[in-house]
């Protein structure tokens, strides 16, 4: 009991320590990636939530869906994450002639993250289920690095291109759910959004390790506000259920500040007001004729991006994005569900730059302690607009756009306490 309690206690408390570095791609820098499907379980199946229980998490996906796991429950799930960026430009010979395509930036970040809360079952005479806890929402977390040098033999480097994006989006949300006789239900939850996004770009020359002598850009935004999530859980039948929500637009207060070279450039009222989309999900499961326990579960999501409201860039264009979700889980002879997964998203920033990750995972008893664990592989590929000018690097760089490799790994792990 003692070693297991330990155990998971080590376990959070690295998951906790980890220290945020790196993102999964540049074009998430500006708002974040939108965060769905946090707990252990439902990464390992896709981030698959709108029909599923998913315990305190639901409070995200669809807080109808509390009425599916019962009874007083802790949960908690930290991450742990790599993401690698390689940068491509096209080499050219001195005929002109294409040669092939060449690296110019690889970077490798890794960050962390931990969230959770709590469930409280049978509240009053109609059993409502009460539930609050704290959620990564939007992640913008970036790191880029890369180095110019001389085009001649001598190859000296010049100067650093430095890129970084810090700071995370949470909700601290509260909610219930509405159970009725046949096991649907009706859900609601309140999020209340914090925190502070920094966006920082530098030039930093080699003559001087002195940071007070690069040229660097700096904006720092402090955001808070609310939104409201509503849900519904249907059982259809004993193999069959739907489940559907509604988050309503963010409204959020943006107390910001710029800088350049150390330098406030900002004027001094430095506020305005940004407005987040609204987001749509709905999803089903089906439990098909087995001996075993078999549950397939599917979502789709659909976020209008064109309809954000920025107060700093009013004339920016971003792209409506629809995703699936797809997992399955399987409980084997030893009770131990065993989970795969798929899913696939659009870009906000661009065409042609959808993302596909396949997951994986499985849980298992430990004690009284429910653990949880899964795995994520992502990838996008993309074209995007030169970090540097195509004539800082080079006469051997062809013109054009970077081509421009991300991958995403990935490792969840879900402690749920019953009390």
């Amino acid at each position: 009991m003692r070693r297991g309690i330990l155990t998971l206690v080590v376990v959070a408390a690295v998951l906790a320590a980890a220290q945020p570095a790196g993102a999964f791609s540049f074009l998430d820098r500006a708002y974040g990636t939108p965060e769905l499907g946090l707990s252990a379980r439902s990464r390992g199946m896709g981030g698959a939530g709108a029909a599923m229980g998913n315990g305190v998490f639901s409070l995200v996906d669809n807080p109808a869906n509390l009425v599916l796991l019962r009874g007083n429950r802790a949960q908690f799930t930290g991450a742990l994450s790599r993401a690698s960026e390689n940068r491509l430009v096209p080499l050219f010979d001195t005929f002109d002639s294409f040669v092939d395509e060449t690296a110019i930036a690889s970077n490798d970040n890794g960050y962390g993250d931990l969230q959770g809360g709590v469930v409280l079952d049978n509240w009053g005479s109609r059993g409502v289920i009460v539930s609050g806890g704290v959620f990564t929402r939007y992640d913008p977390r970036y790191d880029y690095f890369d180095e110019l040098r001389t085009s001649d033999t001598s190859d000296t480097l010049r100067n650093n291109k430095i890129i970084q994006t810090q700071g995370l989006l949470r909700t601290a949300t509260v909610g219930l759910a509405l159970p009725f006789g046949d096991g649907s239900g009706l859900g609601i939850a309140v999020n209340y959004y914090f925190g502070t996004l920094t966006d920082r770009e530098a030039l930093v020359s080699l003559a001087t390790s002195d940071y007070a002598s690069a040229t660097e850009s700096r904006l720092e935004r402090k955001l808070d506000g609310f939104s409201v999530t509503l849900g519904t859980s249907v059982y259809v039948d004993e193999r069959l259920r739907v489940g559907a929500s509604m988050e309503t637009k963010p409204q959020l207060h943006d107390d910001y500040t710029a800088w350049t070279d150390g330098e406030v450039t900002s004027p001094e009222e430095s506020s305005g007001d940004l407005e987040l989309p609204m987001r749509f999900q709905g999803g089903l499961t089906y439990r098909p004729r087995n001996t075993f326990q078999t549950l397939f579960a599917a979502d789709v999501v659909y976020t209008p991006w064109s309809e954000i409201v920025d107060h700093l860039t009013p004339d920016q264009e971003l792209q409506d994005t629809w995703e699936a979700r797809f997992g399955l889980e399987h409980v084997f002879y030893n009770k131990l569900p065993g989970r795969i997964g798929f899913r696939y998203g659009q870009s906000y920033a661009m065409d042609e730059a959808d993302r596909v990750a396949f997951t994986f995972g499985f849980g298992y008893l430990v004690e009284q302690f429910k653990i949880d664990l899964a795995g994520e592989v992502g990838k996008t590929t993309s074209r995007q607009e030169p970090v540097r000018p195509r004539d800082e690097q080079g006469v051997a760089v062809g013109l054009g756009q970077d081509h421009v490799k991300d991958t995403l790994f990935r490792v969840s792990m879900g402690v749920e306490y019953g009390f």
